[in-house]
């Protein structure tokens, strides 16, 4: 596997390298800033495939940070599955939530230990490698979800626990959407129409308004996980409950039903003043969204 190294510290360049190369990866170009990766990545010549399987990015940069960089790779299509790792300090901890949202997949924590650094890695491209499987497995309409290019639950989980450690953050809710009777769509009509299905509920709430840093994230199962940022938990409530009347509404994409989805959601929020809660959001939600569908069905249940 092919790496790019970025970091302004020559020690931790050769470090990250050495690293990386002895356990079968190959470093195939370095950068001290976001412009020189810029060059190296070929980002003015889009005819050029991308040279590297994985980017290692520090957030602290000279001139164009981290973070901004992580956003203008990702804005090309030929990177949108290339993962990035930011490379981060621990007081930088406040920016991850900036930088998930740009686009990078997983952090690693300075000083760099090797066991985390290779794990960290070898996770990304497992995940990147897990999707092109299913992409070239599945025919054309159980790709819905996958087209979206959505997340998957971790990096909820991961921008959760950096606002926790970050000590400090504005209130936050998660929301997790599932069609009623997900399995029986699976086992009537086959898993293809159920993701079909998924899919088309993605597209309606991918299209919803959102708030700066809001993530929407599938788990594989046919859940869909959406992150709001700085919000209450009147205002979280009223977004998801007018998701599902919107889907309520809109086409099934299935073939099961005319008058659209029928759809619950889960729904937990987390003041502020109480990071620590963060941590336990996504499973707070998918509790409330059991209780939801055990209930009946098309409703929203809130933890």
């Amino acid at each position: 596997m092919r790496a790019l190294v970025v970091d302004d510290v020559p020690e931790i360049r050769e470090l990250i390298s050495v690293l990386l190369s002895g356990d079968g990866f190959r470093v195939e170009a370095v950068a001290e800033s976001a412009e020189e990766a810029f060059e190296r990545l070929y980002l003015d010549d889009p005819a050029v495939p991308p040279p590297v399987d994985v980017i290692l990015l520090d957030v602290m940069l000279p001139g164009v940070d981290g973070i901004a960089a992580c956003g203008r790779i990702k804005s090309d299509p030929r990177y949108r599955d290339i993962p990035i790792l930011m490379v981060t300090a621990r007081q930088e901890t406040a920016s991850l939530q900036q930088a998930f949202a740009a686009g990078a997949a997983d952090y690693i924590r300075k000083p760099v230990q090797k066991s985390e650094l290779l794990a960290r890695v070898r996770s990304c491209l497992r995940r990147r490698s897990e999707s092109e499987r299913r992409m070239a497995g599945r025919p054309e309409g159980a790709r819905a979800v996958d087209r979206l290019l959505l997340p998957g639950r971790d990096l909820i989980e991961a921008t959760l626990a950096a606002a926790a450690e970050a000590g400090r953050c504005a209130p936050m809710a998660v929301a997790a959407i599932r069609i009623d009777d997900w399995e029986g769509l699976r086992e009537r009509r086959g898993r293809a129409a159920a993701d079909a299905a998924t899919g088309a509920l993605a597209e309606r709430l991918a299209r919803q308004p959102a708030a700066l840093g809001d993530l929407l994230a599938h788990d594989g199962e046919g859940r869909l996980l959406a992150l709001l940022r700085r919000t209450q938990a009147p205002e979280a409530a009223q977004r998801v409950a007018g998701w599902i009347a919107d889907a309520a509404d809109g086409e099934a994409g299935n073939g099961e039903a005319e008058d659209g989805l029928a759809v619950s959601a889960g729904l937990a929020w987390c003041p502020g003043d109480t990071p620590d809660g963060l941590k336990l959001l996504v499973e707070r939600a998918l509790a409330a969204l059991t209780t939801a569908g055990n209930a009946g069905g098309r409703r929203l249940e809130i933890a």
